[in-house]
Protein backbone atom coordinates (compact mmCIF):
# COMPACT_ATOMS: atom_id res chain seq x y z
CA UNK A 1 0.00 0.00 0.00
CA UNK A 2 1.06 3.33 -1.28
CA UNK A 3 2.15 6.41 1.54
CA UNK A 4 -0.66 8.20 -0.78
CA UNK A 5 -3.10 5.73 -0.98
CA UNK A 6 -2.93 5.16 3.25
CA UNK A 7 -3.15 9.24 3.70
CA UNK A 8 -6.24 9.27 1.40
CA UNK A 9 -8.08 6.29 3.18
CA UNK A 10 -7.57 8.46 6.59
CA UNK A 11 -8.90 11.55 5.24
CA UNK A 12 -12.04 9.24 4.04
CA UNK A 13 -12.16 8.17 7.42
CA UNK A 14 -11.96 11.26 9.11
CA UNK A 15 -14.78 12.74 7.10
CA UNK A 16 -16.99 9.54 7.47
CA UNK A 17 -15.77 9.95 11.31
CA UNK A 18 -17.23 14.03 11.25
CA UNK A 19 -20.67 12.61 10.15
CA UNK A 20 -20.83 9.77 13.02
CA UNK A 21 -19.75 12.98 15.66
CA UNK A 22 -22.45 14.70 14.33
CA UNK A 23 -25.02 12.28 15.30
CA UNK A 24 -23.30 11.42 18.47
CA UNK A 25 -23.66 15.10 19.66
CA UNK A 26 -27.10 14.81 18.95
CA UNK A 27 -27.27 11.96 21.29
CA UNK A 28 -25.35 13.39 23.72
CA UNK A 29 -27.51 16.83 23.69
CA UNK A 30 -30.12 14.81 25.23
CA UNK A 31 -28.44 11.77 27.09
CA UNK A 32 -25.69 13.62 28.02
CA UNK A 33 -27.17 16.41 29.11
CA UNK A 34 -31.36 15.17 30.10
CA UNK A 35 -30.50 11.64 31.14
CA UNK A 36 -32.88 10.14 27.95
CA UNK A 37 -31.70 7.87 25.86
CA UNK A 38 -33.82 8.85 22.27
CA UNK A 39 -33.80 5.98 20.27
CA UNK A 40 -35.87 7.47 17.64
CA UNK A 41 -32.98 9.76 16.91
CA UNK A 42 -31.90 7.68 13.80
CA UNK A 43 -35.56 7.54 12.43
CA UNK A 44 -35.19 11.39 13.20
CA UNK A 45 -31.90 11.48 10.43
CA UNK A 46 -34.25 9.70 8.29
CA UNK A 47 -36.94 12.22 8.35
CA UNK A 48 -34.24 14.93 7.18
CA UNK A 49 -33.26 13.17 4.51
CA UNK A 50 -36.50 12.24 3.09
CA UNK A 51 -37.95 16.12 4.09
CA UNK A 52 -34.84 17.20 1.54
CA UNK A 53 -36.48 15.56 -0.86
CA UNK A 54 -39.98 16.95 -0.58
CA UNK A 55 -38.72 20.15 -2.05
CA UNK A 56 -37.78 18.66 -5.22
CA UNK A 57 -40.46 16.54 -5.26
CA UNK A 58 -42.71 19.48 -5.90
CA UNK A 59 -40.21 21.04 -8.93
CA UNK A 60 -38.02 23.02 -6.96
CA UNK A 61 -34.64 22.61 -7.72
CA UNK A 62 -32.39 24.59 -4.63
CA UNK A 63 -30.35 21.74 -2.51
CA UNK A 64 -30.22 24.40 0.30
CA UNK A 65 -33.87 25.13 0.80
CA UNK A 66 -34.57 21.52 0.46
CA UNK A 67 -31.68 21.35 3.36
CA UNK A 68 -33.73 23.75 5.35
CA UNK A 69 -36.96 22.36 5.08
CA UNK A 70 -35.69 18.63 5.78
CA UNK A 71 -34.01 20.41 9.16
CA UNK A 72 -37.28 21.68 10.23
CA UNK A 73 -39.20 18.73 9.64
CA UNK A 74 -36.28 16.96 11.98
CA UNK A 75 -36.79 19.68 14.11
CA UNK A 76 -40.60 18.52 14.85
CA UNK A 77 -39.97 15.15 14.68
CA UNK A 78 -38.23 15.87 17.41
CA UNK A 79 -40.40 17.81 19.13
CA UNK A 80 -43.27 14.83 18.55
CA UNK A 81 -41.10 12.57 20.25
CA UNK A 82 -40.70 14.39 23.38
CA UNK A 83 -44.35 15.74 23.47
CA UNK A 84 -45.74 12.18 22.76
CA UNK A 85 -43.52 9.37 24.15
CA UNK A 86 -40.95 11.16 26.51
CA UNK A 87 -43.06 13.71 28.09
CA UNK A 88 -45.98 11.40 29.54
CA UNK A 89 -43.31 9.11 30.59
CA UNK A 90 -40.92 11.27 32.46
CA UNK A 91 -38.80 9.34 35.32
CA UNK A 92 -39.70 5.95 33.79
CA UNK A 93 -36.16 5.32 32.31
CA UNK A 94 -36.68 2.05 30.79
CA UNK A 95 -40.26 3.06 29.36
CA UNK A 96 -38.95 6.13 27.68
CA UNK A 97 -36.60 4.24 25.82
CA UNK A 98 -38.98 1.46 24.49
CA UNK A 99 -41.26 3.98 23.70
CA UNK A 100 -39.09 6.10 21.58
CA UNK A 101 -37.64 2.95 20.30
CA UNK A 102 -41.50 2.18 19.59
CA UNK A 103 -42.04 5.66 17.74
CA UNK A 104 -38.91 5.24 15.46
CA UNK A 105 -39.82 1.65 14.44
CA UNK A 106 -43.58 3.95 13.44
CA UNK A 107 -41.68 6.28 11.58
CA UNK A 108 -39.17 3.87 9.72
CA UNK A 109 -42.47 1.55 8.69
CA UNK A 110 -44.44 5.01 7.59
CA UNK A 111 -41.96 5.79 5.15
CA UNK A 112 -41.45 2.18 4.03
CA UNK A 113 -44.93 2.05 3.40
CA UNK A 114 -45.22 5.15 1.53
CA UNK A 115 -42.53 4.53 -0.63
CA UNK A 116 -42.77 0.83 -1.19
CA UNK A 117 -39.16 0.82 0.60
CA UNK A 118 -37.45 1.70 -2.39
CA UNK A 119 -34.08 3.36 -2.05
CA UNK A 120 -34.44 7.08 -3.29
CA UNK A 121 -31.93 9.26 -5.00
CA UNK A 122 -30.90 12.36 -3.70
CA UNK A 123 -29.17 15.26 -5.59
CA UNK A 124 -26.20 16.71 -4.39
CA UNK A 125 -25.31 20.54 -3.50
CA UNK A 126 -22.41 20.27 -5.80
CA UNK A 127 -20.34 18.14 -8.03
CA UNK A 128 -17.32 17.34 -5.55
CA UNK A 129 -14.15 18.16 -6.80
CA UNK A 130 -10.91 16.66 -6.23
CA UNK A 131 -7.41 18.24 -5.97
CA UNK A 132 -4.66 16.31 -5.87
CA UNK A 133 -2.23 16.68 -2.49
CA UNK A 134 1.32 14.96 -1.69
CA UNK A 135 1.41 13.25 -5.32
CA UNK A 136 -1.64 10.56 -6.03
CA UNK A 137 -3.23 11.59 -2.74
CA UNK A 138 -6.67 13.19 -3.66
CA UNK A 139 -9.36 15.03 -1.07
CA UNK A 140 -12.84 16.55 -2.20
CA UNK A 141 -14.24 19.84 -1.31
CA UNK A 142 -17.37 17.65 -0.01
CA UNK A 143 -14.77 15.87 2.52
CA UNK A 144 -13.89 19.09 3.72
CA UNK A 145 -17.05 20.43 4.14
CA UNK A 146 -18.21 16.90 6.49
CA UNK A 147 -15.23 17.69 8.85
CA UNK A 148 -16.14 21.98 8.75
CA UNK A 149 -19.24 21.21 9.58
CA UNK A 150 -18.47 18.46 12.23
CA UNK A 151 -15.80 20.64 14.08
CA UNK A 152 -18.57 24.06 13.95
CA UNK A 153 -21.05 21.31 15.32
CA UNK A 154 -19.19 20.83 18.18
CA UNK A 155 -17.86 24.38 18.68
CA UNK A 156 -21.51 25.67 18.63
CA UNK A 157 -22.65 23.00 21.10
CA UNK A 158 -19.45 23.73 23.74
CA UNK A 159 -20.53 27.29 23.37
CA UNK A 160 -24.22 26.92 23.88
CA UNK A 161 -23.82 24.69 26.89
CA UNK A 162 -21.34 26.93 28.68
CA UNK A 163 -22.25 30.65 27.72
CA UNK A 164 -26.17 30.85 27.33
CA UNK A 165 -28.77 30.71 29.53
CA UNK A 166 -30.82 28.29 28.36
CA UNK A 167 -27.69 26.14 27.79
CA UNK A 168 -26.60 26.63 31.12
CA UNK A 169 -30.32 25.90 32.79
CA UNK A 170 -29.94 22.53 30.47
CA UNK A 171 -26.95 21.56 32.58
CA UNK A 172 -28.70 22.57 35.58
CA UNK A 173 -31.54 20.50 34.35
CA UNK A 174 -29.25 17.06 34.01
CA UNK A 175 -27.40 17.81 37.95
CA UNK A 176 -30.96 17.28 39.45
CA UNK A 177 -34.35 18.73 38.37
CA UNK A 178 -35.26 19.32 41.67
CA UNK A 179 -32.74 22.27 42.04
CA UNK A 180 -34.11 23.35 38.38
CA UNK A 181 -37.65 23.53 40.01
CA UNK A 182 -36.06 25.23 43.00
CA UNK A 183 -34.41 28.24 40.82
CA UNK A 184 -37.46 28.48 38.99
CA UNK A 185 -36.59 26.72 35.87
CA UNK A 186 -38.73 25.57 33.24
CA UNK A 187 -38.47 22.18 33.19
CA UNK A 188 -40.82 21.17 30.03
CA UNK A 189 -39.49 24.31 28.20
CA UNK A 190 -35.97 23.64 28.60
CA UNK A 191 -36.71 19.75 27.64
CA UNK A 192 -38.43 21.15 24.94
CA UNK A 193 -35.75 23.13 23.49
CA UNK A 194 -33.45 20.10 23.92
CA UNK A 195 -34.98 17.75 21.52
CA UNK A 196 -35.41 20.67 19.31
CA UNK A 197 -32.00 21.17 18.99
CA UNK A 198 -31.23 17.57 18.67
CA UNK A 199 -33.76 17.22 16.18
CA UNK A 200 -32.27 19.36 14.13
CA UNK A 201 -28.70 18.15 14.28
CA UNK A 202 -30.04 14.37 13.37
CA UNK A 203 -31.65 16.09 10.43
CA UNK A 204 -28.65 17.70 9.34
CA UNK A 205 -26.64 14.08 10.27
CA UNK A 206 -29.25 12.71 7.65
CA UNK A 207 -29.15 15.63 5.18
CA UNK A 208 -25.33 15.19 5.04
CA UNK A 209 -25.33 11.11 5.07
CA UNK A 210 -27.91 11.40 1.94
CA UNK A 211 -25.74 13.44 -0.17
CA UNK A 212 -22.55 11.49 0.60
CA UNK A 213 -23.78 8.47 -0.60
CA UNK A 214 -26.55 10.41 -3.11
CA UNK A 215 -29.22 8.23 -1.96
CA UNK A 216 -31.43 8.13 1.26
CA UNK A 217 -33.83 4.91 1.97
CA UNK A 218 -36.11 4.19 4.95
CA UNK A 219 -33.76 2.38 7.40
CA UNK A 220 -31.04 4.50 6.84
CA UNK A 221 -30.93 5.61 10.37
CA UNK A 222 -30.92 2.10 12.13
CA UNK A 223 -26.76 1.74 11.33
CA UNK A 224 -26.00 5.27 11.78
CA UNK A 225 -27.67 5.60 14.95
CA UNK A 226 -25.86 2.46 15.96
CA UNK A 227 -22.34 3.84 15.12
CA UNK A 228 -23.57 7.05 17.28
CA UNK A 229 -24.15 5.08 20.36
CA UNK A 230 -21.04 3.63 20.32
CA UNK A 231 -19.19 6.59 19.40
CA UNK A 232 -21.35 8.40 22.41
CA UNK A 233 -20.45 5.94 24.99
CA UNK A 234 -16.93 5.14 24.00
CA UNK A 235 -16.14 9.28 24.07
CA UNK A 236 -18.05 9.19 27.28
CA UNK A 237 -21.64 10.81 28.18
CA UNK A 238 -21.65 14.39 28.58
CA UNK A 239 -18.82 15.33 26.50
CA UNK A 240 -18.92 16.97 23.34
CA UNK A 241 -15.06 17.28 22.13
CA UNK A 242 -14.71 14.04 22.83
CA UNK A 243 -17.90 13.04 20.87
CA UNK A 244 -15.81 14.59 18.27
CA UNK A 245 -12.49 13.09 18.80
CA UNK A 246 -13.76 9.60 19.42
CA UNK A 247 -16.18 9.44 15.79
CA UNK A 248 -13.66 10.60 13.80
CA UNK A 249 -11.02 7.69 15.09
CA UNK A 250 -13.70 5.40 14.66
CA UNK A 251 -13.81 6.67 11.00
CA UNK A 252 -10.47 5.86 10.65
CA UNK A 253 -10.29 2.91 12.13
CA UNK A 254 -12.94 1.59 9.85
CA UNK A 255 -12.03 2.86 6.41
CA UNK A 256 -8.93 1.20 7.10
CA UNK A 257 -9.97 -2.00 7.89
CA UNK A 258 -12.03 -1.57 5.11
CA UNK A 259 -9.08 -0.92 2.53
CA UNK A 260 -6.91 -3.03 4.33
CA UNK A 261 -9.36 -6.36 5.09
CA UNK A 262 -12.90 -5.35 2.95
CA UNK A 263 -16.31 -4.36 3.99
CA UNK A 264 -16.79 -7.23 6.21
CA UNK A 265 -14.71 -5.92 9.26
CA UNK A 266 -15.72 -2.84 9.06
CA UNK A 267 -18.43 -3.47 11.45
CA UNK A 268 -16.96 -5.38 13.96
CA UNK A 269 -13.90 -3.05 14.36
CA UNK A 270 -16.34 -0.48 15.82
CA UNK A 271 -17.74 -2.97 18.09
CA UNK A 272 -14.89 -4.50 19.75
CA UNK A 273 -13.31 -1.65 19.99
CA UNK A 274 -16.44 -0.28 22.11
CA UNK A 275 -16.07 -3.54 24.52
CA UNK A 276 -12.52 -3.19 24.74
CA UNK A 277 -12.70 0.33 26.27
CA UNK A 278 -14.89 -0.42 27.86
CA UNK A 279 -13.50 -3.24 29.73
CA UNK A 280 -10.63 -0.32 30.90
CA UNK A 281 -12.76 2.68 30.98
CA UNK A 282 -16.49 1.59 31.78
CA UNK A 283 -17.22 5.28 31.72
CA UNK A 284 -15.87 6.40 28.32
CA UNK A 285 -12.43 7.96 27.86
CA UNK A 286 -13.30 11.48 28.48
CA UNK A 287 -16.66 10.73 30.73
CA UNK A 288 -16.64 10.48 34.31
CA UNK A 289 -19.20 8.84 36.91
CA UNK A 290 -21.39 11.75 37.39
CA UNK A 291 -24.35 12.16 35.49
CA UNK A 292 -23.26 15.44 34.00
CA UNK A 293 -19.47 16.27 32.81
CA UNK A 294 -18.18 19.35 34.62
CA UNK A 295 -16.11 20.66 32.12
CA UNK A 296 -17.66 20.06 27.79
Amino acid sequence: MTAGYFTELIFIGIATGALYAIVAIGFNLVFGTMNVLNLAHGATMMVGSYGLLLVFYVGLDNFWLAAIVGMVLATITGLMIERLTVRPLRGHWWNTKIATLGAAVFLENLVQVITNGHPQNVPRPFDPTYYAIFGSFEVSDFQVLLIVVSVGVMLGMVWFLKETKWGRAIRVLAQSPDIAKCIGININRITIIGFGISGALAGLAGILNAATFGSTYPFVGLLLGLKGIVVLIVAGIGNMRGALYVGMVLGVVETMAVGLGGSTYRDLVAYVAMVLILLVRPHGLFGEEGRVVREV
